[in-house]
């Protein structure tokens, strides 16, 4: 959907979460910035529309909608998507049970009853996968052909079982699609309206992670298209006439159309929304290594980026056992929010998540329903959340409710409120903190080099915690925090990425059958924004191969210039290979010859992101003092309240101290100080 002669100037990120539902809006003309926070509804386009009023802008005068929702990711948390079924290649229905027979590390590591959760949950049951007698060879030829009416019978098999979403992902199809696409049909034909989905989605190697990503597509698919095709409707009603960009986890903004065709990669669009907003953080900061910790209502969302650049994984895991097989940005998460439910764990320890209380009923304090403590109840209790400064004073807080609640939950560990309060708060932040040091030390990064960046309304307030567990000196709080995923919406390109599976040697011989393959996909792309009116006049492309060792199983994603295959041909790629494989396994086999498997395409326009206001607001930035429990005290400390949005650049705030902005509080320790930058960001350093 394009804009089509009107004048609008804002431009609007919206991030639903399973919380809130966070709100930024930009004036490109002025600069100015109105953001809000409200509680996300069942029916998310809903909540998108309280959003937009919630900051007093009306539909039409939007030019632009950035949008990162969670209705993929719930429906397969909850295991509530559609009914789906599996057509693949007979003898291959369990590739989804098998999951290349990876386990998951732990305490049941070697229990021989441990059960993948797609086996304790599928998302395909057993009786709704059916092998089909076809077979292709490796370079696509029919070794045997599809036999159509075993297609037709389990398709009306799976019509009685009440399926309405079918996943087609028969052997070797990305290199022809012509069984695939004839199976498509007869599913079509016997059941007509179904969501069916095929390897077309992206047409790669690596048999189970196909099937896992055209399984996973399927079965969210149904829920994600009707979210998206309501939305649109809501927003037409509403006489919007702008542009609606979604994001997804290959780290930029799609259009309209081209995320209704794949909606697997919109799973976590809101947490790869932060991830960019941090990338231009790390870039704009002159701190180019960033932990990130998005701190959200029911979970945490962690990344690590390194010398500004965006974090891909190939390997992308929902669950031990579903991985998407597309490049995508590098988070992952704890089940460890604001709303995590505060319970004793399997030992009988205090443990905090990862069941939440959501947006309905809550946080106790919250006075919507909520019985069981959680950690914002906590800190409410410590005093870290002042009850008329939350939300913008849009939900006044009962701390007296939190701490009632936290007592009544003590009882069972022979605590005060305030006692459990304290140990639930330095739970949360040492498990946080561990899933910090699994994306960074665990991987060879010297954290030492790297600054904490928390966002999220609940980042800030844990942020110094777990800054000195990690042993890290440098905090660097982003404005607005709170919407800082719907910020990092708002400065997300457009991108497009596509890939096809060749293999092909890697050689001087062979670098124009690469080369064409690579034109292919460009013009293919090209085509495609055309054909939607996208201006392609910035339109830039980025390439990447996939390669391994001849007789190797698995391949590794390799970045490589636009120019290398016309330039230097394939015989600069090899050396490059060989370096890239002797860092990443500390060996190369320089005599094996290089096969490439696979390339891939990512097209990127710019987009228009405006110039944001950076004044600060007048006023004393002091507010005043309270008395709260700091981390590891028995007694309550008073301490300075101070407003963010009126602090001046550069002027030391010394801790301990909470700085309170609108939908964020950030606890500064004792011996740290907390100053803001001439980019408005919140710096909390060692106190010299």
């Amino acid at each position: 959907m394009t804009q089509t002669g009107r004048a609008e100037s804002w431009i609007v990120g919206i991030d639903v979460g399973g919380t809130f539902t966070d709100i930024i809006g930009l004036n490109r003309d002025t600069g100015e910035i109105r953001d809000g926070k409200v509680l996300s509804t069942e029916e998310q386009e809903v909540g998108v529309l309280q959003a937009l009023s919630a900051i007093g802008i009306a539909v039409p005068d939007v030019a632009e909608i950035v949008h990162g929702h969670t209705v993929g990711i719930n429906a397969l948390l909850s295991r509530t998507g559609e009914r789906t079924g599996l057509i693949a290649t007979g003898g291959h229905r369990d590739l989804l049970d098998i999951g290349r027979m990876h386990r998951e590390f732990g305490e049941r590591f070697y229990d021989p009853t441990w059960l993948r959760p797609h086996q304790q949950r599928p998302i395909v049951p057993r009786e709704s996968r059916f092998g089909i007698p076809e077979r292709l060879r490796y370079d696509g030829t029919p070794l045997l052909p599809l036999d159509e009416d075993a297609v037709r019978r389990a398709a009306r098999d799976l019509a009685g079982q009440g399926a309405r979403s079918v996943a087609v992902c028969l052997m070797n199809s990305y290199t022809n699609p012509g069984h695939e696409r004839r199976a498509a049909e007869i599913v079509a034909e016997e059941l007509p309206g179904a969501y069916v989905q095929t390897s077309a989605l992206y047409p790669v190697t690596r048999e189970h992670e196909r099937t896992a990503t055209v399984a996973l597509d399927a079965y969210v698919g149904p829920a994600v298209v009707g979210y998206l095709d309501r939305l649109m409707t809501r927003l037409s009603e509403q006489d919007y006439r702008g542009t609606l960009w979604i994001m997804m986890m290959n780290g930029g903004v799609a259009t309209f159309a081209d995320a209704r065709r794949a909606p697997v990669f919109q799973l976590v669009s809101g947490p790869v929304g932060g991830v960019s907003g941090s990338v231009e953080l790390a870039n704009e900061s002159g701190t180019p290594n960033l932990l990130t910790i998005d701190v959200g209502g029911t979970s945490t969302d962690v990344a690590a980026i390194r010398a500004g650049k965006t974090p891909l994984t190939d390997t992308w895991t929902l669950e031990t056992g579903l991985t998407l097989t597309m490049p995508l940005v590098d988070v992952e998460s704890i089940g460890s929010g604001a709303g995590s439910l505060i319970r004793p764990s399997a030992l009988g320890t205090v443990a905090v998540g990862p069941a939440s209380a959501g947006s309905n009923p809550g946080p106790v304090c919250y006075r919507r329903g909520g019985v069981e403590p959680t950690l914002t109840d906590a800190c409410a209790a410590l005093g870290i959340l002042q009850p008329d400064l939350f939300a913008d004073g849009a939900l006044r807080l009962d701390a007296d409710a939190a701490v009632a609640a936290l007592g009544a939950a003590g009882g069972q560990w022979g605590m005060s409120a305030v006692e459990l309060a304290s140990a639930a708060y330095e739970v949360a932040c040492q498990d946080i903190a561990a899933k910090v040091r699994s994306i960074s030390v665990y991987r060879g990064l010297d954290i030492r080099e790297f600054a904490l960046q928390p966002s999220g309304s609940a980042g800030p307030m844990l942020a110094d915690r777990i800054g000195q567990i990690l042993g890290l000196d440098r905090v660097i709080v982003p404005r607005s925090p709170g919407q800082f995923s719907a910020l990092g919406l708002l400065r997300s390109d457009l991108m497009v990425t596509r890939a096809r599976s060749i293999m092909t040697p890697l050689s001087p011989d062979h670098a124009g059958t690469i080369e064409t393959a690579f034109a292919a996909l460009q013009d293919s792309i090209r085509n495609d924004l055309k054909r939607q009116d996208i201006d392609v006049t910035r339109l830039r492309f980025e390439r990447a191969i996939f390669a391994m060792y001849r007789g190797q199983t698995w391949d590794n994603r390799l970045p490589i210039p636009p120019d290398a295959l016309t330039s230097g041909g394939a015989g600069e790629l090899i050396p490059k290979f060989h370096e890239f494989y002797r860092q990443t396994y500390g060996f190369a086999a320089a005599e094996i010859p290089v096969v490439v498997s696979t390339v891939e395409v990512t097209a990127v326009i710019p987009r228009g992101h405006g110039a944001v206001d950076r004044t600060a607001d007048e006023g004393d930035a002091f507010l005043r003092t309270t008395r709260l429990t700091l981390p590891g005290a028995t007694e309550p400390t008073e301490v300075s309240i101070y407003v963010r949005e009126r602090m001046e650049p550069n002027r030391p705030v010394p801790g301990p101290a909470l700085v309170a902005e609108k939908f964020a509080t950030t606890l500064v320790l004792p011996g740290r100080t907390a100053f803001v930058d001439d980019d408005l960001n919140l710096i909390i350093e060692p106190q010299r």
